[in-house]
């Protein structure tokens, strides 16, 4: 569905506020996308148009605007030239979001070693506890101890970083 399908009206409140602002009406793209339930367990608010029900959150960029803006689904269309795109970096978010709610209720076989496994897509997940009280996380020639910019101190913040080693966010929003 094209920009021309939604309300000529709250297009032109869109633009409205982009040229209040100073910012360019075209050139944007997105920078980031992200489910604010699952980041901050709350609603985010549209800075475009204001709308307080906004869950996949997608942050627009342009090389001719000072900062980012962060904004619902349609507004991002907007702002990009391609609701259709936006709808469907939506529907991937959501997808996702989905997936990790299952991955969270499996169950990781334990070893006699103390190694933590589990098989997810025919991939090898496994989990480590390290002297140190924390967590290290591998999945093929790849392993964190750090989730979130911070170390792993327990074993769901560990399935966590496990998922976003087999399923990472970037494949989406650059889909």
């Amino acid at each position: 569905m094209s920009a021309e399908a939604y309300s000529k009206a709250y297009i032109a409140r869109c633009h409205k506020t982009l040229k209040e602002w100073g910012a360019p009406l075209d050139g944007w793209f997105v920078f980031n996308v992200y489910d604010c339930l699952e980041e901050a367990n709350e609603l985010f608010t549209c800075e475009l148009c204001g709308c307080t029900q906004v869950r996949i959150v997608h942050v627009m960029h342009n090389h001719h605007y000072f900062e980012r803006i962060s904004v619902g689904c349609i507004c991002a269309g907007i702002m990009e030239g391609d609701i259709l795109a936006a709808k469907e970096r939506e529907r991937l978010v959501k997808n996702r979001a989905k997936r990790r709610k299952n991955f969270l209720k499996k169950t990781w076989e334990e070893t006699r070693y103390g190694v933590s496994l589990l098989w997810y897509r025919g991939k090898r997940l496994r989990i480590f506890r390290l002297g140190n009280g924390r967590f290290k996380v591998c999945y093929n020639n790849t392993s964190t101890e750090c989730h979130k910019g911070k170390p792993i101190t327990d074993f769901l913040t560990a399935v966590h970083a496990a998922f976003d080693l087999i399923d990472p966010v970037v494949e989406i929003w650059h889909a």
